[in-house]
This record gives C-alpha cells, sequence and structure tokens, in this order.
C-alpha cells in the first residue's frame, strides 16, 4: 500500500517520517491490526514497521492495545493528534523560551528576507502589529484581512492608530478604514491575495499569497528601516489619494478635501512617527520621544 503523495506530505507537514505516516494511514484503515499486519499492509521489514510504530506511540499518534495477550495498534483521529500536539506545545513554549533565551543573540538584524509559506507571512505580519507603539497600516484583500483583523483590533485597543485598505466593504473596531471601490478590479485580475502591512514606519512585509491560501507567489519581510522608512511614505500616500479620490467622487467640495488631507497627514504622517525607526546614528538630533495616539489627535 502506497501513501498519495499530498496525504504523506501532509502528513510529513505535522511530524510524521515516510515509514510512520503510511503505518498511520493503513491503522487508520484497519484499526486493531498488529505490528506484523501493518508491516505486510505497507511493504516494509517488520523490524522497521515496529521502530515506526513505536514513534507513533511516543508522539500521540496511535494507541496499542496489550489485552488480548498480542499488541494490536489504532491510529487517533487526526484532530485528536494535532490538539495534543497544540496543547503541548503551548504548555512547553514558556520552558522553550527561556532555555534558547541564552542561546539568541537578539533582533534578527537590519535585511530584507524572504518569506517562503503563508503561515510564515501571517505569523511575521501578527508579530509587526502586536509589536507596533504608534502606527500600523494595512493594505490587504478580503481573507488575509480577515485573518489579521483580531490583531488589528488589538492594536487599536492599546493605542495604536490603524489605518486599513480593504477591496470588499467591512468594519474593523477602533481601526479607520478606507472606502473599498464599487467593484474593485484588482479582486477579478490577481489570481491571489494581496497582504502588505507596515509598522511604525520601521518593519514590513509584502506579500502575494496563492488563492487557496496555502502558499506564496511571493513574499518579503523588510527589517531594512531606511527601506521601510519609503515603504510607508508610499503607502501612507496612496491611502490618502484613496480617501481623496472617494471624497471627490461623492462631489464634496474642496475645503472638505483640504481638511481631509491635513488630518490623515497629521496623524498618519507625522515626523515623529516616520523618524521612529531610523537608528539614533542616522539623525542629526535625538530622535523625538514616541507620541500616543491621544496626543496626535483621534478622528
Amino acid at each position: 500500500m502506497k501513501l498519495v503523495p499530498r496525504i504523506e506530505g501532509l502528513l510529513a507537514s505535522i511530524g510524521l517520517t515516510g515509514l510512520e505516516a503510511a503505518a498511520y494511514a493503513a491503522l487508520l484503515r484497519e484499526p486493531g491490526a498488529t505490528a506484523y499486519h501493518v508491516a505486510q499492509l505497507i511493504g516494509r521489514a517488520p523490524a522497521n514497521t515496529y521502530k515506526a510504530l513505536d514513534g507513533l506511540l511516543a508522539k500521540g499518534a496511535v494507541v496499542v492495545d496489550e489485552s488480548s495477550g498480542s499488541k494490536t495498534y489504532a491510529a487517533l483521529p487526526v484532530r485528536e493528534y494535532l490538539n495534543t500536539r497544540r496543547r503541548e506545545l503551548d504548555a512547553r513554549q514558556d520552558e522553550i523560551e527561556q532555555a534558547l533565551a541564552g542561546e539568541t543573540a537578539g533582533a534578527v538584524e537590519t535585511g530584507v528576507y524572504r518569506l517562503a509559506s503563508a503561515d510564515q507571512v501571517y505569523e511575521r505580519c501578527r508579530a509587526l502589529i502586536d509589536g507596533a507603539k504608534m502606527l500600523a497600516l494595512v493594505d490587504a484583500f478580503p481573507a488575509p484581512l480577515a485573518e489579521l483583523t483580531p490583531a488589528l483590533c488589538a492594536a487599536a485597543k492599546r493605542g495604536v492608530d490603524v489605518l486599513v485598505k480593504p477591496y470588499a466593504t467591512t468594519a474593523i473596531p477602533g481601526c479607520e478604514v478606507l472606502e473599498a471601490g464599487p467593484a474593485e478590479p484588482q479582486l477579478e485580475v490577481w489570481n491571489g491575495d494581496w497582504l502588505n502591512v507596515i509598522a511604525d514606519c520601521s518593519q514590513s512585509v509584502q506579500a502575494f499569497l496563492a488563492k487557496d491560501g496555502a502558499g506564496v507567489h511571493a513574499a518579503a519581510w523588510c527589517r531594512n528601516p531606511y527601506l521601510a522608512m519609503l515603504d510607508f511614505n508610499g503607502m501612507a500616500s496612496e491611502f490618502i489619494l484613496t480617501r481623496v479620490a472617494a471624497m471627490a467622487d461623492r462631489g464634496e467640495d474642496g475645503r472638505a478635501i483640504d481638511r481631509e488631507i491635513k488630518r490623515m497627514m497629521g496623524r498618519y504622517m507625522a515626523f515623529r512617527p516616520f523618524v521612529s525607526g531610523l537608528p539614533g546614528a542616522w539623525l542629526r538630533h535625538p530622535k523625538p520621544a514616541p507620541v500616543r495616539r491621544g496626543a496626535r489627535g483621534k478622528k
């Protein structure tokens, strides 16, 4: 019995070796099998199959019954196995972080890094949003935006100014959300999902995710403060232009548009947050202290 490559790949992605994956799948089909019978089902040597079953037992993916005098095995449902692993990892997280603290040199150095998976993209975006102290800008198609909405709400609740450009009408508590166009052409043109996040003008993620949410066409994490500052400037300018264009389409007068430009620039493009991510050695004068949202004005 040979596993379908996709199934074998999925089982490998949750920590099972190729032989363990084959034995696990065999036990899903024939629960209550002996190790010898499992070896026959998967066409592998009994000695190697015993080792695979021991590995599955240690990982909590299978259970063994010895009440009849001979060992028989049954696979636990994959959801139960994954839930157990998740709880174990949650319980060990603090212990592992503390143990590795002495091995960690510190934050990742300045650079631009490729992100290889959708999970990496989402976790890095959440880390940027969770670490934001003043500002967060998000340009995202509906599916990625839904993934990040809880983090955005939490950031806004702790006083971060969050400005979002969506591509479908939505509301996010505590965040300022730009108007989505009546028929966003990007959703029809692109075979994937945009997700671009900038925090405090100092770090950014630009990602184009596969439409199924599982893959990545292109994604990068920029930790170069100068490049991230330029990213921020471009995105903030685009967001202001998006708001102005919407107001003009509605026929609002020039004075109202002028007031809105000044409000958005004052809130999202103030000098302090703009230079907050730059190293002090880059500036001729000491960096100004961060300013919370209340001090800059709230819409």
